[in-house]
């Protein structure tokens, strides 16, 4: 943000600096995530992210590119709203814009964001394009705002382009982890970069939820827990899953493996859609930088699936 004093040279400046970025920007050719289809002209100084797919900056400023069908745009615009976004703690300055894209479409909802005790200028984009659209979500630290500054942003969001993406076999093998043993299960997709989601059944998208089911997630950066709170930690990660309620904790076990403490819950709880019973499994490795996740489900009537979860689990090591 300019000072207030001298506003018309704040203006002035803050014009020439845009089209200096667009220039610069327009000159450059877009930076996708490997095997990514949605990418961008990051602003200056942004490297691309080891922990997820995106940009991250030294300064702790973030690009995160999360891809999804094209399908997904008219329900994600629907929902592109300030009021809708409010409740993850955005707060937007004005209604979403209409964004420009070469050879597709998108709007931007812009506006600030306060996490673990800092405030963020905030900027997220939802964006469509050849069979694919993406969710860009922009973080600057309000501290950093001088090495990564709003015009440099803005130019990068107007440079947001398509490709054909990766198979998913390439898409896996960018994953900063390996999974050893399927257990029956089969790959779907990928999820910004650092995140597999892996199904047992013929339904890529299961809406009804009668397909046992994985997602496999390491933590964003470095999120380290402290030693002794690995237990807390997983149960309220468990409890915080909201597409299933009245979770009840039904077994735990805390094991060391390769250096890292690994902490499994097994547990049931209610589709809150169907009203079904749902068994589910979490297992989460705790490394000094970092942890990953892996969170099976299953019908309850399935329940059985899990023990295959859980050797997926046990299968997957760090890259």
């Amino acid at each position: 943000m300019m000072p207030r004093f001298f506003p018309r040279a704040g203006r002035l400046l803050a014009a020439l600096g845009l089209i200096a970025s667009a220039s610069l920007a327009l000159a450059a050719e877009a930076a996708f995530p490997p095997a990514g289809s949605v990418g961008l002209v990051p602003p200056p100084g942004m490297t691309p992210a080891k922990a997820f797919a995106g940009f991250e900056h030294r300064s702790g400023a973030s690009i995160l590119i999360a891809e999804m069908p094209a399908e997904a745009y008219g329900p994600l615009v629907e929902k592109f709203t300030p009021e809708a976004l409010r409740a993850t703690g955005f707060e937007a300055r004005e209604a979403g814009m209409p964004l420009g894209v070469a050879g597709g479409e998108g709007r931007v909802l812009r506006g600030r964001q306060a996490a673990n005790g800092l405030a963020y200028a905030k900027w997220v984009a939802v964006v469509r394009g050849g069979t694919a659209t993406g969710l860009v979500t922009v973080q600057v630290p309000e501290a950093a705002r001088g090495q990564v500054p709003n015009e440099a942003v803005e130019a990068a969001l107007s440079t947001i382009a398509f490709r054909s993406p990766g198979s998913l076999a390439d898409q896996m093998a960018a994953l900063p982890y390996g999974v050893g043993d399927l257990a029956g299960f089969r790959p779907v997709r990928t999820l910004m970069g650092n995140a597999l989601m892996l199904t047992d059944g013929p339904k890529d998208i299961d809406s009804d939820g009668v397909q046992p089911m994985i997602v496999v997630a390491p933590s964003l950066g470095r999120a380290a827990v402290p030693a002794g709170q690995e237990g807390a930690f997983a149960r309220k990660a468990l409890a915080s899953f909201r597409e299933i309620r009245d979770v009840t904790v039904t077994g735990e076990e805390r094991t060391a493996r390769d250096g890292a403490v690994v902490h499994r819950l097994r547990a049931a709880g209610v589709d809150p859609k169907s009203g079904r019973a749902v068994a589910l499994t979490q297992t989460i490795r705790f490394d000094p930088a970092g942890y990953l996740r892996i969170l099976g489900l299953a019908p309850a009537d399935r329940a059985e699936a899990l023990a295959r979860a859980e050797r997926v689990a046990a299968s997957v090591t760090m890259r």
